[in-house]
């Protein structure tokens, strides 16, 4: 499977969470970052990144969640599988920071598949705009999830 459409569908379904979960992000690709060493990456605003904006530890793990989930979905594999990869491993320190207890872990976890369900052909047209543009920015995948 192309290694790109894996990662825009990843990155896709963080910024659709996102969105749903009311947080606004500067802008999300998929295309890999040398600097930054990801594959692809959804960037927050300043104030969100900087802490200044309050975010819940369950939303965030939401969005956080989305990704491996949404990859695990596409590829075939089993999310926890796609989690223990090199490649999540943003993801997984992130989560780790939020320090969740299981029951916390566990309904962020359900809310995120729940999420993939709902919004499965939403994240499919994010990606397929992230496979043809450096970025999206908040406003283009905003216009997306919206339309």
């Amino acid at each position: 499977m192309n290694e790109l459409r894996i990662t825009a569908i990843h990155e896709a379904a963080h910024a659709v969470a996102a969105i749903r979960a009311g947080l606004v992000f500067d802008h999300v690709t998929a295309r890999p970052d040398e600097d930054e060493d990801t594959d692809g990456a959804l960037h927050w605003r300043e104030l969100q990144a900087s802490g200044d904006v309050v975010v819940t530890p369950e939303l965030l793990a939401v969005v956080l969640l989305a990704g491996p989930c949404a990859e695990a979905r596409l590829t075939g594999r089993a999310v926890d599988e796609v989690f223990t990869d090199e490649e999540a491993t943003g993801d997984r320190e992130a989560i780790a920071e939020l320090m969740l207890d299981t029951d916390r872990f566990m309904a962020a976890s359900v809310e995120a598949l729940a999420l993939l369900e709902r919004d499965w052909p939403l994240i499919e047209r994010v990606a397929a705009e992230l496979l043809g543009v450096r970025a999206l920015a908040f406003d283009q995948v905003e216009a997306l999830v919206d339309g």
